[in-house]
């Protein structure tokens, strides 16, 4: 009879572990892929205004066209992780981003923390994974099916418009921009 208890012993301090692991993984913020559609007129309009074709993106702008372009990519599939993606949030500040995410695995909620390198090369925005943190626990990216993305920033543009250049500010992106005047005057 006594030896039957012993094996619940080692049962129960897994069954701890196991827990411990889950309750330290788990999400500390509440995060969406929901993101507001981005109304392009006001900027046309204040570059109309000053006569400037410099498109300013500040931080809140970064993040709902990031999460944007990530909630795209997880609704047609595009997007490979050995994860359920749930949430996201994103802070750029200068040529780096960090991707602040809420996700499962399997059935196990997890947030975690991916920063990627940014660069603005031929047209396209290159993003290098450079590290992954869940709490204090380093991740390899290529681990978790992470590699360099290529991102072409016009799509988000009326067509009016054309990228010269990516220039990354401390909060915030600005964008100069080749455009014909007359053709812009014509979306308002």
């Amino acid at each position: 009879m006594r030896k039957r208890w012993l094996w619940w012993i080692p049962i129960g301090l897994i069954l701890i572990i196991i827990a411990g692991a889950v309750f330290y993984i788990r999400p500390v913020h509440t995060l969406d892929l929901n993101a507001s559609e981005m109304n392009w007129k006001p900027k046309l309009r204040e570059m109309l205004e000053t006569r400037t074709p410099i498109l300013h993106l500040n931080q809140d702008e970064v993040n709902q066209l990031a999460k944007q372009k990530l909630a795209t990519a997880v609704n047609e599939g595009t997007l490979k992780l050995p994860f359920t993606l749930t949430g996201a949030k994103f802070i750029q500040q200068g040529h780096r981003i960090k991707a602040e995410i809420n996700g499962r695995w399997g059935i196990i909620p997890f947030g975690a923390t991916a920063v990627y390198e940014i660069d603005y090369e031929g047209g396209l925005m290159v993003l290098t994974p450079i590290e992954v943190k869940v709490k204090d626990l380093n991740i390899k990216p290529s681990n978790l099916g992470l590699k360099v993305e290529r991102v072409s920033p016009d799509k988000e543009l009326p067509s009016v418009i054309q990228i010269k250049d990516i220039l990354f500010q401390d909060q915030g992106i600005e964008i100069p921009l080749t455009l014909n005047w007359l053709e812009l005057l014509n979306i308002f």
